[in-house]
């Protein structure tokens, strides 16, 4: 009993430092998106701020670190200091969501059809499908962005998320999880008169939330913080996604840290909340499709 507690309290030490030590870099990250870029002292002086001082310097009441006051006004002042911020986020909300409807009504066709239709080559084409997951992004960046060009999609949200509508990846996802979907539903629902499309949209579907719910945050969250396409599409500042955006304001001339820091976690926090907010239905789906190879 007493080996037992002493493990437990070192399993916890070791957790402990290791949440410390990862949350550490966003806990700076937040304390310099509220530091001002310049602020006056007592004596009346204007001072500029050090993010690099250590140790921060951090006080309560009222609110410092670095020496200087905190509050939100960066996350205010990035739309004026980046007038295409805006802009940039709403070409990441277009596509991110376009992706992620895409990628849900066609997986989820798809992989009903591999889990529960019968059709020539079935396993074959499904294999060579789970074979192109092998191929690196690197392989076909070229011939798609030629692609792109031919047909003059470059710098367009159709070129942005039409090569990506669907995924291999959640494919393989929804296949897995109407494998183990219970069959006896299906049947029923047969015997009742029912066709194939109705089956699934009216029984499948409904009881198919937490797979649709997880394909859906993967690929939303995947395309908010995707960095590689975007690069490959657009050229032009006013078709930038967040994170090309964010990268070509950490890449002109000087770095504003604290206007950096204050667009990164304008950036970041929605995704942690979305995943958060979804933790359940992650866990239900990883259960599901773990039953059945």
């Amino acid at each position: 009993m007493k080996k037992w507690t002493i493990a437990r309290i070192i399993s916890y030490i070791v957790l402990i430092a290791y949440v410390v030590i990862s949350l550490f870099p966003f806990l700076w990250a937040f304390l310099v998106s509220l530091t001002p870029m310049t602020y006056v002292d007592e004596n009346g002086e204007t001072r500029g701020v050090d993010i690099m001082k250590w140790p921060p310097q951090i006080r309560l009441f009222p609110p410092k670190a670095f020496g200087a006051p905190l509050s939100f006004k960066n996350y205010v002042e990035i739309f004026r200091v980046v007038p295409l911020y805006g802009r940039w986020v709403l070409n990441t909300v277009i596509y991110a969501s376009l992706l992620t409807l895409g990628n849900l009504i066609l997986d989820t066709l798809g992989g009903y059809a591999f889990a529960r239709l019968r059709f020539p080559l079935k396993n074959i084409i499904f294999t060579l499908f789970l074979a192109t997951m092998m191929v690196p992004f690197q392989v076909t960046m070229i011939p798609l962005y030629n692609m792109l060009v031919k047909y003059g999609l470059i710098n367009t949200y159709r070129g942005l998320f039409l090569p990506k509508l669907t995924n291999v990846f959640g494919l393989f996802l929804m296949r897995q999880f109407f494998l183990n979907f219970p069959k006896e539903l299906e049947e029923a629902a047969r015997i009742d008169g029912s066709s194939i499309p109705g089956i699934f949209f009216k029984i499948v579907i409904p009881n198919a939330k937490p797979a649709i719910a997880a394909l859906s945050i993967y690929t939303f969250m995947g395309a908010w913080n995707e960095f590689m396409w975007p690069l490959i599409v657009t050229s032009r500042k006013e078709m930038f996604t967040l994170t090309m955006g964010l990268n070509f304001f950490r890449a002109t001339y000087y770095t504003y840290w604290q206007y950096m820091m204050a667009a990164s976690l304008f950036m970041t926090v929605p995704m942690l909340i979305i995943f958060l907010s979804f933790q359940k239905q992650f866990i239900e789906t990883g259960k599901a499709i773990a039953v059945k190879g």
